[in-house]
């Protein structure tokens, strides 16, 4: 037991003539270390309030010891998230007995002869807490997915042989390995890791997650600019003013607003706030509230800039090719600016790296070579309606359109204005919001406890993630180690 106490994979060993016929010779303990960097992503994966539950036949001793030297037992080691050099077999107890562990039961674990002997609809409650499963069989794999989705959590899981498949089925997310899984497990699975490794689901995680706020931050620079063109060509239809703008400019606006600088967001790299943020709610709808306050309210602001660059150039009442040319350049200039303030729905234009994402600045480069060709280049003059600008004109609509900035960093840094233009969940207003939706769903359901209160198990500060009221769960997955042992991670 002290063996395999320390990780140690245990083997007896026996010498005679026959079968029938042996002495013990002694035991053998064989080390099968976690794969440089389990421990970091594991670490970071918690600190995102994503909970990692390992699943595995090995025996108690050996589950505990390797669950603790990965990190999914314990306190959340932040030292990690910054150190890549760190190697995860070369976490190792120090000053500690294994043994006091298993002897004192601090650390929550079942076994699958427990998990059958727990009615199915008290298996739900009975799992609270309980971070490694040992001495399990595939049907106890599906069983814990369905106990945890009938949590409303939502559960990834991994496997790699047949018997894994309907586990992998009944999860939201089934991940198989590619080079150890079979056919049967990629079939069933929602997704195959090619490499095998478990931080290449952390990776996918991170991207995940950029993907989704990076598809707000488009919307958000998409609907400004809908709502800008519209809103202006309508206000000149109503009151019957002259169009601001020709079909062509028009036109290239949408081609360029929809194209290079819009696409470009889509690519832009993820945050690091993002990456610590808790999971989000599955039920969370893209399209909020604040992003729709903050598309309005640019939108809004290139309307009121636009038409009054075109109402001060419209002094004779009489629209000249001047008049749309500086017009076109107003409005197309705040686009560019208000595309350089998506760009993070929550760090403001001065804060943001302007190289982190050279496809924005390829983008934005060649819709300002493209404007400029536009009103400078003669045939395209003639095509477009346009003509050339004195500098002092260039500099003027600049000035007027980087005012946009100003915008977006008041809405961004005023706390007044933070409760209705952020989609941050740890803005006062939202949390406030949350905490009272949390108070209503907890006396709804009873008290959940922290991880480890009824089975003697972890009670460290990153308990509160696993249990969580229906209004901030997130995002779960379940993850798989070398030695064939997998882990949830809610």
């Amino acid at each position: 037991r002290r063996m395999a106490a320390n990780g140690l994979r245990v083997l007896g060993m026996a010498y005679g003539p026959s079968l029938d016929d042996l002495t013990f010779a002694g035991v053998i303990g064989m080390e099968d270390p976690p794969r440089e960097g389990v421990v970091e992503a594991v670490s970071v994966l918690r600190s995102g309030g994503i909970n990692v539950l390992m699943v595995t036949g090995d025996s108690k001793e050996t589950a505990i010891a390797i669950a603790k030297r990965c990190g999914i037992v314990g306190p959340i080691d932040t030292s990690l998230h910054s150190s890549s050099a760190a190697h995860s077999g070369s976490h190792q107890p120090v000053s500690h007995n294994p043994m006091d562990d298993l002897e004192s039961g601090v650390t929550g674990a079942l076994s699958g002869e427990e998990l059958d002997a727990i009615p199915p609809q008290s298996l739900a409650e009975a799992i609270i807490g309980v971070k490694v499963f040992y001495r399990v069989a595939p049907r106890h794999k599906l069983a814990l997915v369905r106990a945890f989705q009938g949590q409303k959590e939502i559960v990834a899981m991994t496997g790699d042989g047949v018997n894994d498949a309907t586990a992998l089925k009944a999860a939201d997310i089934g991940i198989a390995m590619g080079k150890e899984g079979t056919d049967v497990a990629k079939e069933a699975a929602d997704m195959v890791l090619a490499d095998d490794n478990f931080t290449t689901i952390c990776h996918a995680v991170a991207e995940g997650k950029g993907i989704f706020y990076n598809i707000r931050n488009f919307l958000s620079f998409q609907l400004s600019t809908s709502f800008a063109a519209l809103t202006m060509e309508t206000i000149a239809t109503i009151f019957g003013l002259p169009n601001p703008l020709n079909a062509m400019q028009i036109l290239w606006i949408n081609i360029v607003m929809d194209g290079p600088p819009a696409q470009s967001l889509g690519v832009e790299p993820v945050d690091e706030a993002i990456l610590r943020a808790k999971p989000r709610n599955a039920e969370d709808s893209v399209l909020t509230r604040a992003l729709l306050i903050r598309a309005i309210t640019s939108a809004a602001w290139i309307v009121f800039l636009t038409l009054g660059v075109f109402a001060d150039e419209l002094d004779d009442g009489q629209v000249t090719r001047r008049d749309t040319t500086m017009t076109f350049m107003t409005f197309m200039n705040l686009d560019l600016f208000n595309a350089y303030a998506c760009r993070s729905s929550e760090l403001c234009f001065y804060e943001l790296n302007l190289f982190s994402n050279p496809s924005f600045l390829w983008a934005t480069g060649s819709s300002i070579v493209g404007q400029l060709l536009i009103i400078y280049f003669p045939p395209l003059q003639e095509i477009f309606q346009t003509e050339a600008l004195p500098l002092i004109d260039l500099l003027k609509i600049i000035v007027l359109s980087s005012s946009i900035l100003v915008l977006d960093t008041v809405r961004k840094k005023f706390t007044f204005f933070r409760r209705y233009c952020s989609d941050n969940r740890t803005g006062p207003y939202i949390s406030r919001r949350r905490k009272s939706r949390s108070r209503k769903a907890s006396r709804k359901k009873g008290k959940r406890g922290s991880i480890g209160a009824g089975s003697g198990g972890d009670t460290s500060s990153d308990a509160s993630p696993m249990r969580m009221s229906p209004s901030s769960t997130g995002s779960r997955s379940k993850i798989r180690s070398r030695h064939g042992r997998s882990a949830f991670a809610v």
